[in-house]
């Protein structure tokens, strides 16, 4: 059955995430992380569940299908700090930066390689044929949080603080932290400059490049290779030049990035643009929010990757929309080369703000 439905945009998915993660962040630490991840992932699959059993039913309409959306959108935004908090505690203090880039491989890995196979299987089976690998997808995640339930030491939080003493205590030590306060400056200005490309590449490449939707796809696909290459080389580049000029190179990278994409050159050159994307991606996206998870002690950890998430979502929110109006008045090509110097620039403040 064709479903002639509008899905919501990824912009409005991150206005979604941005309403929900601080109280994400105060949920995940006042209760026990591995039964507040099944909760929320037994939520998600239920509505992943009951999408598939009406669309294989043929008694889907608009209103069900955005409900849905909406339920996973708001579960997926609930478990984030709790994921990455979680992630943090597991390992050493000294391998946090490395387990936050191999999570990102992971996710970008999946981010990469999800839609082609999502593609291809409902051009050789049905719609609902994905919506069933979905919702069955949740139950090795389930399986997991439920083994790690059982079978490990849970994650205490102090839940003899009242909600509003808890809340408060948490953000007011965050935000007395000066480095804490550089790095949600340096997380800002980066995702508002790179948000251009996440936001009109797609239009980019099908308006000005002449790409058909396969080739859009594979576009995309090509960042998400570089955001796994790039978490690859995280740990040994960290090691050698440091955070701060680690998160220098990744701005700069992105940048000539974005010159590139604008250049009216080959065709070569958007795909070595989309590569150096990712790598750049990747190495902004795991220094900072491993450096958000270091900060802190556990019992305000997962407050402290949500004020990090929230900045990071409304930045790229507000560049999106900045970079769209932008493109309206002029052309795409010289919103890329906007955005490209403001993050090339941007490493100048690393002297004002630096985070390390």
């Amino acid at each position: 059955m064709a479903l002639a439905v509008r899905i919501p945009s990824r912009r409005r998915i991150e206005t979604h995430l941005f309403l929900l993660l601080v109280p994400a962040g105060i949920l995940a630490d006042r209760h026990d992380r591995p039964n507040f991840l099944l909760a929320t992932h037994a939520v998600m699959a239920l509505s992943a569940l009951g999408l598939s059993l009406t669309i294989t039913a043929g008694l889907v309409t608009p209103q069900i299908l955005l409900v849905g959306t909406l339920v996973i959108g708001c579960g997926a935004a609930l478990t984030m700090p709790a994921w990455q908090a979680a992630v943090s505690t597991l390992v050493e203090p000294g391998q946090i930066h490395s387990a936050a880039a191999l999570n990102g491989m992971s996710f970008n890995f999946a981010r990469a390689v999800g839609p082609a196979l999502a593609g291809f299987i409902a051009h050789a089976a049905t719609i609902a044929t994905i919506f069933w690998i979905n919702a069955v997808s949740f139950l090795g995640l389930i399986l997991v949080f439920w083994r790690w339930r059982t079978g490990s030491a849970r994650i205490r939080a102090t839940k003899s603080e009242p909600p509003c003493e808890a809340t408060a205590m948490g953000f007011s030590a965050m935000l007395s932290n000066s480095r804490f306060r550089s790095l949600l400056v340096r997380t800002f200005i980066c995702f508002f400059g790179a948000s251009s490309m996440w936001s009109l590449l797609p239009a980019f490449a099908a308006l000005h490049l002449q790409m058909e939707a396969a080739e859009v796809g594979l576009l995309m696909g090509t960042l998400g290779v570089g955001a796994v290459l790039g978490g690859a080389l995280l740990p040994r580049l960290k090691a050698k030049i440091g955070l701060n000029r680690l998160i220098t190179v990744a701005s700069t990278q992105l940048g000539l990035a974005l010159l590139l994409a604008a250049w009216n050159g080959t065709s070569v050159a958007i795909w070595v643009s989309m590569l150096a994307t990712g790598v750049g991606w990747a190495f902004i996206v795991s220094s900072l929010n491993g450096s958000a998870q270091v900060m802190f002690p556990k019992s305000i950890r997962a407050r402290a990757i949500s004020a990090y998430l929230m900045v990071m979502y409304g930045a790229t929110t507000s560049g999106s929309c900045l970079w769209g109006a932008l493109s309206a008045y002029s052309v795409v090509s010289t919103t890329f080369i906007v955005a490209a110097w403001m993050l090339i620039l941007s490493p100048l403040l690393a002297s004002r703000w630096p985070i390390e």
